[in-house]
């Protein structure tokens, strides 16, 4: 009996999650990054719903615990910059009653790289070039390394899968594009008081900062775009010119936010879009996390879905001879919860961004409320639809626990 091998091109959340239960279950995994190293920074994610219980399953729900972020309070301003209340936003966002966990993206990476990292070959600043697929095997090409063949290759690798575009073309076929663009940045600590948090949204745009005691403020802008998808996120000029032009006549500070942008060396910036695909694999080659499935940004559960597609598709590869048939039960499996959780981006109601004035002033007077709501204890009834989302996709019996170690064939 042979050991199987798996190729997963990305080092973020979903790659080293597939790569630890696939290792733990005695496969040959390789990890490919295209980063130099393991990206260590990110804003705030979190771990709802099934996604709590199957880090419980790996033996990491304590650890990833310990590292919980927590927000500063949170001052909401009107259009004039005036303060309408303040609020525990990361309350908000997380049921901590209910396993919730919002960590930092970093946190949750470097936690299941070290993980997964004694069993797994890492393989950093290299990115494949070619995948030829034969009845037996994946034959892949690299830009440095030498080829090699895998029994299956994951793609973990993110929004704009340089698998999926290998495998199944151009990304303009999938990437659905919501409307809205997002921008993320860690600024010089003395701009903002420690300890502080201040969101200033008008209609189709918003500001969000938050600064700790130690360290930098972070600045999170969200706005809508006419034609999204059209600005190159690579060229930092073209960001900066976009955001003073989307955020031009703001009252507040936001100018002078938008002014220290050339000064951060880690911008995220990006379409808020979803990946819409009908099948997540071809042959002997899938799809894992946004690469296949994004939900959003403003779902709130790319993370958690992450999680969970990750651990489902090492059940199914575990369980099945053929990858081929592996990869149609995770998908069936999968798919409801899925597009259960992508329609949680589609909200006409979103607590980030409101599109026009009616929804914009409806939005203000929910947040006035919350204070009041978190006090009576009753503040999670405002995420029942995010809850029911999260808690939507049943475990089965046969799907792996980290005492599992059964020999897989390809």
């Amino acid at each position: 009996m042979s050991t199987a091998s798996a190729l997963i091109s990305g080092a973020s959340i979903a790659g080293p999650a597939l790569a630890l239960w696939l290792t733990e279950a005695g496969w040959d995994v390789t990890v490919v990054e295209r980063a130099e190293r393991l990206r260590t920074s990110g804003y705030p994610i979190d771990i709802r719903g099934t996604a709590t219980e199957i880090v419980h399953r790996m033996g990491l729900h304590d650890e990833i615990s310990a590292q919980r972020y927590l927000h500063e309070p949170m001052t909401v301003l009107s259009p004039r910059g005036r303060r309408l209340c303040t609020l525990d936003y990361g309350g908000l966002l997380a049921d901590s009653g209910s396993g919730d966990v919002e960590l930092t993206r970093g946190t949750l990476s470097e936690i299941l790289y070290r993980a997964s990292a004694g069993r797994v070959e890492y393989v950093f600043g290299d990115t494949i070039t070619a995948l030829t697929q034969t009845d037996t095997g994946v034959d892949v090409t690299f830009a440095h390394r030498q080829p090699h063949t895998f029994d299956v290759v994951i793609g973990a690798d993110g929004i704009h899968s340089n698998v999926r575009g290998l495998t199944f073309g151009d990304e303009s076929q999938f990437v659905r594009h919501l409307g809205p663009y997002a921008a993320i940045w860690d600024m010089l600590p003395d701009l903002f008081p420690p300890r502080s948090g201040f969101m200033y949204s008008h209609p189709g745009r918003t500001v969000m900062v938050e600064r700790h005691q130690d360290g930098p403020a972070r600045a999170f802008l969200v706005f809508v775009h006419p034609d999204p998808g059209s600005v190159d996120r690579h060229d930092e000029r073209a960001v900066l010119a976009t955001l003073r032009d989307a955020f031009r006549g703001d009252r507040w500070r936001t100018g002078e936010i938008i002014a220290t942008l050339p000064d951060s060396d880690d911008v995220y910036f990006d379409t808020v879009s979803q990946v819409r695909m009908q099948r997540w694999s071809s042959g002997r080659v899938g799809l894992v996390g946004d690469a296949a499935y994004a939900p959003a940004l403003l779902s709130g559960q790319g993370t958690s879905i992450a999680i969970a597609g990750a651990y489902i598709l090492a059940g199914e590869l575990v369980r099945h001879t053929h990858p081929q048939d592996a990869f149609a039960a995770y998908e069936h499996r999968l798919r409801g919860y899925v597009e259960n959780n992508q329609r949680l981006a589609l909200r006409t109601d979103s607590t980030v961004i409101s599109r026009t004035g009616a929804a914009l002033w409806r939005r203000n007077v929910k947040l006035t409320l919350v204070p009041r709501l978190q006090r009576l204890g009753v503040a999670h009834l405002l995420q029942t639809q995010l809850r029911s989302a999260a808690t939507d996709l049943v475990l089965a019996p046969h799907d792996l626990r980290r005492s599992d170690t059964a020999q897989p064939t390809g």
